[in-house]
């Protein structure tokens, strides 16, 4: 089973060259940086954020400046393997990507900016680093980059050099395992889509059945006992949550010629 959605929402350029790496896209959670250390090998930093721990473990939330490599320490790899609370608001909130903590920072410094630019609606915005025009020339250095992807950065795109390329079909048979989605940028009909397969059917019961039960003992933690007024209340949310998505989707219809 498959959908496809269209690579214009998740791309500003309309010829993004990260598609025409080895690439994967899957969602962005504490179980893929896990994989993504096991897999790679490396420390894993937060491009651009100041690591929170220095090397005499003293933790500092307001650093405004530190070196990349001080992302490696075990705190603040604790820090990233657990998708932290501060992790997640640099994710959700700005431009950031994950690499390897012991990449060379003068490298990142080169080519890992995003400049922004003015609209003519007078806003300002600066481009994601999924977009970067240099990230192909980044990757081959760095061997892979993982960067959150979407509107609420809930996805991400793991790129990787040609050298490494294999690592893709061992995240690929990961995903299936763990029961997840997992898409590639494909050209059909000359137009880009990302194309998402869905997980073998056990795999991805089973990984729904976790989910739903994490989801009701949260439900229990707060509220008690609320068995009765679930479905009502997941349908009611459903339809809200389809409402707003087809209110985005008319947002970011082109306007009528003429």
């Amino acid at each position: 089973m498959e959908r496809r959605l269209p690579a214009s929402d998740f791309f500003s350029t309309p010829e993004p060259v990260a598609v025409a790496m080895p690439h994967l896209v899957t969602a962005l959670d504490a179980a893929l940086l896990g994989k993504m250390a096991y897999l790679t090998r490396c420390g894993i930093g937060l491009w651009n954020l100041p690591a929170p721990f220095d090397d005499e473990d003293r933790f500092d939330e307001m650093r405004e400046t530190a070196r990349f490599s001080a992302w490696a320490l075990p705190l603040n790899q604790g820090e990233i393997l657990s998708f932290s609370p501060r992790v997640h608001e640099a994710v959700f909130g700005g431009k950031a990507m994950f690499v390897d903590a012991n990449f060379d920072e003068a490298t990142l410094t080169r080519l890992a900016v995003s400049p922004g630019q003015r609209l003519a609606t007078g806003a300002w915005i600066t481009r994601a680093y999924h977009d970067l025009p240099e990230l192909q020339e980044l990757v081959e250095q760095c061997q892979w980059a993982l960067i959150p992807l979407g509107l609420e950065r809930s996805q991400a795109l793991f790129v990787t050099s040609q050298a490494k390329a294999d690592w893709i079909a061992k995240l690929q048979e990961w995903c299936d395992h763990d029961g997840r989605n997992q898409g590639v940028f494909r050209r059909e009909a000359g137009q880009l889509w990302l194309v998402e397969k869905f997980a073998p059917p056990a795999y991805r019961r089973n990984s729904i059945g976790h989910h739903v039960d994490a989801f009701l003992s949260q439900l229990e933690i707060y509220f008690g006992q609320v068995e009765g007024s679930i479905p009502a209340t997941v349908e009611e949310r459903l339809a809200i949550r389809r409402e707003l998505r087809e209110q985005v989707a008319r947002l970011n219809e082109p306007p009528a010629a003429g």
